[in-house]
């Protein structure tokens, strides 16, 4: 272990401040997005071997058996016993996607299809959302086994670790999946359908510890704090601060706004080092909880640029050819920004997750820009333009049949889920593959079963003392049956949450 830092729990604290200033942050920051797009990659590879053809005349229960190693595996290998070679799993997999793009000549088939449609559920939102439940369910885990890469556990002050990323992520993918309450009946219809929901179980979470005597570490979210009342109260504000705007565009100059006040609070206002300062007592409601109270605004700001940047991105479900190539192009543009102010910011204000600061915020949108261009780029234009054809269905007959079919799909997108529907499954017929179809389906309940069986192993099997080889066998045992568990609920059409 580095000298200059101490272990503490699931942290990595920094001995001095400094250190958010230091080029480490900007180290973390790549190498915790190079595991995603290692996970990333895998989807691409089941996506490319298993085609809408292939999977059109496998059993669902085969088509999941091949999913699991080519998008389970790499994750739980990536950051345990291969943690060091996911900078090469990447290249390796970027070639074999070079070689299947120039074998299938799907460049020349994207200048031909005159329209793209991304439908009324898109599927850069389903992919990333699915993404982030993957990364977390396999790193809540994984953390309490000794394989575990030390390098991406939660940073107690500054850093840019993996397991950093899972409530910015959260937050970003369940505002992709809002919208701008435009009158009182929406606003109520989200407190009592979203936030509420999510803060009962944050309640439900805080006396089963109690009930349990289970650790949890105060300097993540409190005493008594977890993610879902963050989850929670960020749906609460950020609902009631995007009520008061007229229209979505006005909710960009907004986020800005809340996130100029957070950061001028934090740096200015002396709550970065109140909240940072183990010295501080804990001996009020708000002194016990000030790590998640205080980090509230950052997570409302990322809520409400998540829900334009939705906006923005599928302004219409019909592109043409010029509009699809803008959209991705801009992407990619987007991507580069975020991250060069990632940089800069990681030295000016440094990147805290506890605090949720401005340089928290760009790296994860610089995060989830990256991982939409790619998305956009591979799903949508070079995957997508392939299945339409091999399908034989003309883009025209099929924006025909899924206008024919009504759709009702706003209440679930506001509860920020995404649940197959006859028009969808006309357009993503195969065209994803199944864990990430399941994980959607039922994300909350994939979420919580992750979370109880989590905290089954680390009662009942004492992680801290296995070898590197059984932490791998329960973890790939512990992923297959929870993803296992959502994939029969899908293949029964069974929606719980």
């Amino acid at each position: 272990m580095d000298s200059g830092r101490i272990a503490l729990g699931v942290y990595d604290i920094p001995q001095q401040h400094t250190d958010k200033r230091s080029f480490a942050s900007i180290e973390q920051s790549f190498s915790s997005l190079f595991v995603i797009l290692a996970i990333f990659s895998g989807v691409v590879l089941a996506r490319a071997i298993l085609t809408p053809s292939r999977t059109s005349r496998l059993n669902p229960t085969l088509c999941y058996l091949l999913e699991f190693p080519l998008i389970a595996v790499p994750g739980v290998l990536l950051v345990t016993v291969a943690s060091d070679y996911s900078v090469q799993f990447v290249s390796v997999m970027i070639a074999v996607l070079f070689v299947y793009i120039m074998r299938t000549g799907s460049i020349s088939r994207i200048e031909s299809q005159p329209q793209f449609d991304v439908g009324t559920r898109p599927i850069a939102i389903t992919i990333c959302r699915a993404l982030t439940h993957l990364i977390t369910s396999i790193c809540i885990l994984a953390i309490d086994f000794q394989s575990f890469d030390r390098r991406y556990r939660k940073s107690r002050l500054f850093g840019a670790h993996l397991m950093d990323t899972g409530i910015g992520l959260f937050v970003f993918t369940m505002g992709l999946v809002s919208r701008r309450p435009r009158n009182c009946s929406e606003l109520r219809r989200n407190i009592l359908r979203s936030a509420l929901p999510l803060i009962l179980l944050g309640i439900a979470r805080v006396i089963a510890i109690l009930a349990l005597n289970y650790g949890q570490d105060e300097h993540e979210y409190g005493v008594h704090l977890n993610a879902f009342f963050t989850l929670g109260l960020t749906k609460l504000f950020g609902s009631i601060f995007s009520y008061f705007a007229h229209s979505d565009l006005q909710l960009l100059p907004l986020a800005f706004c809340v996130l100029a006040c957070h950061q001028v609070a934090l740096t200015f206002g002396g709550i970065s080092e109140y909240v940072m300062d183990d010295d501080v007592p804990r001996s009020t409601l708000l002194s016990a909880n000030r790590e998640g109270i205080f980090s509230i605004p950052g997570f409302v700001a990322i809520y409400l640029l998540s829900i334009y940047f939705a906006r923005w991105l599928f302004a219409k479900k019909l592109y043409s050819f010029n509009e699809m190539i803008g959209k991705v192009f801009t992407l990619l543009i987007l991507a580069i920004v975020c991250w060069s102010l990632t940089a800069v910011s990681a030295y000016v204000v440094g990147i805290s997750r506890v605090t949720c600061n401005l340089g928290y915020i760009l790296w994860m949108s610089a995060i989830v820009s990256t991982v939409m261009w790619l998305i956009m780029l591979l799903f949508e234009l070079i995957f997508q333009s392939k299945h339409i054809e091999a399908n034989g269905t003309k883009l025209n007959e099929l924006t025909r049949l899924m206008d024919e079919i009504q759709l009702n799909e706003t209440e679930n997108l506001e509860k920020g889920l995404l649940i197959p529907t006859k028009a969808a499954a006309i357009k993503n017929n195969g065209a994803l593959p199944i864990i990430i179809e399941s994980l959607n389906m039922n994300g909350l309940v994939y979420f919580l079963l992750a979370n109880i069986s989590t905290g089954c192993v680390n009662i009942f099997l004492k992680p801290e003392d296995r070898s590197d080889a059984v932490s791998v066998f329960i973890l790939l045992i512990y992923m297959f049956l929870v993803t296992g568990a959502v994939f029969q609920l899908y293949k029964r059409r069974i929606r719980i949450a």
